[in-house]
């Protein structure tokens, strides 16, 4: 069935939150893994924006096309959102400095619906499961590092990033590339569990 005859004439916008998700994360990355200073995240600040309103507006249009999964969107629109607007308040004082243990259960609360959105990603294509899977292992542990200090679960995650980079941009230059083609010319892969009818 084509993209289409799914309840929208707009063509799928998961491409553009896969994007917009690879630049955000691309900041998060050399702060992350120790490459750059933190003061250099300020870039969240218009990037999260940017990249939070894209994110809206591919969930939105996937949603009204009856993917329920653009649900995924917004909520790292929402997530982007609290990304920039954070580090804003930072900057200009508004808020405190150390926020570690509000940001530990917020990033363990998306960690949990990752987790959970997984295992419905085991019936799509590998691609998506393994964009999943690298997700998880982000959210996880920077909930955890958050939460305890431990810089071991900061290294896990910032060095994670790059994966889920890599799955953002193979999945959503394949789903633009295998759309315009009419046929698989990235391959996505066999789901790993063919769903029940």
């Amino acid at each position: 069935m084509s993209q289409q005859a799914q309840g929208s004439t707009f063509a799928s916008a998961s491409p553009a939150g896969e994007f917009a998700l690879a630049f955000y994360l691309g900041c998060l990355w050399p702060v992350w893994s120790g490459m750059a200073s933190h003061d250099q995240s300020t870039v969240l600040v218009a990037l999260g924006i940017g990249c939070a309103i894209t994110q809206l507006v591919a969930g939105i249009i996937n949603l009204h096309k009856g993917n329920i999964m653009g649900n995924i969107m917004v909520a790292f629109s929402i997530f982007m959102w609290y990304g920039a607007l954070e580090h804003l308040g930072k900057v200009q004082g508004w808020i405190p400095h150390n926020t570690l243990v509000v940001d530990g259960v917020i990033f363990g609360v998306m960690g949990l619906v990752m987790v959970i959105l997984t295992i419905p990603h085991f019936t799509m294509p590998k691609a998506f499961a393994f964009f999943m899977i690298v997700t998880d292992g982000f959210f996880v542990p920077a909930s955890l590092f958050f939460l305890t200090g431990n810089t071991i679960f900061k290294t896990i995650a910032g060095w994670d990033l790059p994966l889920v980079i890599l799955t953002c941009v193979y999945c959503g230059t394949g789903i633009m590339l295998n759309t315009y083609f009419g046929k698989e010319v990235m391959p996505m892969g066999k789901p790993f569990v063919t769903a029940k009818a």
